[in-house]
């Protein structure tokens, strides 16, 4: 008996390793605020001291579907996104290899991203959007 239940540690052991866990899947939770058409309205920068916002007049745009698909120009090819905790989202392309992490918060109609890397800021930055 103790043999099996030893096996049966390993199986569960060996099952749960087997997880890609930097893989992401449209059917992952969501924020209930980030479904929406969001509009580029700036940067966030830093050239070593304290970031700062620079404004853009831009077109850009990325639309977060309620069933995990993302579309628009803000990011272009990434079409799935995932809340992957309180802090993060991930966006993958159709390949589901080539994804991107960012930190996310959402104030009021601003949705601020920050790069985790690849590519991130070496004195931090962040894409500001507003929603529509």
């Amino acid at each position: 008996m103790k043999y099996l239940t030893h096996l049966l540690f390993i199986a569960v052991i060996l099952s749960a390793s087997a997880c890609n866990k930097n893989s992401i899947s449209p059917r992952l939770k969501t924020d209930a605020n980030l479904p929406g058409k969001w509009k580029v309205a700036g940067n966030m920068i830093s050239s070593g001291g304290p970031m700062y916002f620079v404004p853009v007049d831009s077109k850009d745009y990325v639309n977060f579907n309620t069933n995990g698909s993302m579309d628009g120009s803000a990011f272009p090819g990434f079409i799935f996104y995932a809340i992957k905790d309180t802090l993060k989202i991930s966006m993958a392309k159709a390949n589901m290899v080539t994804h991107r992490e960012y930190y996310y918060k959402i104030k009021s109609d601003s949705l601020i991203l920050s790069p985790v890397g690849p590519p991130f800021c070496i004195e931090g930055c962040a894409i500001v959007l507003v929603k529509e």
